[in-house]
């Protein structure tokens, strides 16, 4: 299993813009899906894992990379100027994250395609086809493709 999908299998996969639609309830997810790798995950797994879990699952969007000392947290600008080899390991948290608010929107389209119609979908739907209108990350035009959901 993914190890975001390893804290989602906890509390489900709720998208974000329904989470902070809800005052506080982001980080109170957040905050419970830690405990619960806490006390539930992370006894199963070898403890050089532990660090590389942690980045997965509390800062998922992060841009890191794996050095000698174990995995960094670093910019985008970083990762294209002096770390994008395989040697590092570079892993564009901003790509990532467009990603996963593609997910978030298409499984919204799809809900209120089928009949789920609430506000809270509505909006999310919404913002994130306006905030990926311009978008483009390694050289995928987000726009194009959310305009292919009209």
């Amino acid at each position: 299993m993914c190890p975001s999908r390893a804290t989602k299998v906890l509390t489900r996969d709720i998208i974000s813009p329904v989470k902070r639609s809800v005052e506080g309830l982001s980080d109170l997810i957040k905050e419970y899906e830690k405990e619960q790798m806490e006390r539930e995950i992370y006894a199963l797994l070898p403890i050089e894992w532990h660090e590389e879990m942690r980045i997965y699952t509390e800062n998922e969007f992060a841009s890191v990379i794996t050095r000698d000392r174990g995995m960094e947290v670093v910019s985008f600008d970083e990762i294209n100027k002096n770390y994008n080899s395989n040697e590092f390991n570079p892993r564009d948290g901003e790509l990532i994250e467009a990603a996963d608010h593609l997910a978030a929107f298409i499984e919204a389209y799809m809900s209120i395609k089928n009949g789920m119609i609430s506000e809270e979908l509505e909006d999310a739907k919404s913002s994130l086809k306006s905030r990926y209108k311009h978008f483009v990350k390694a050289e995928i035009r987000f726009g194009e493709i959310y305009a292919d959901f009209e």
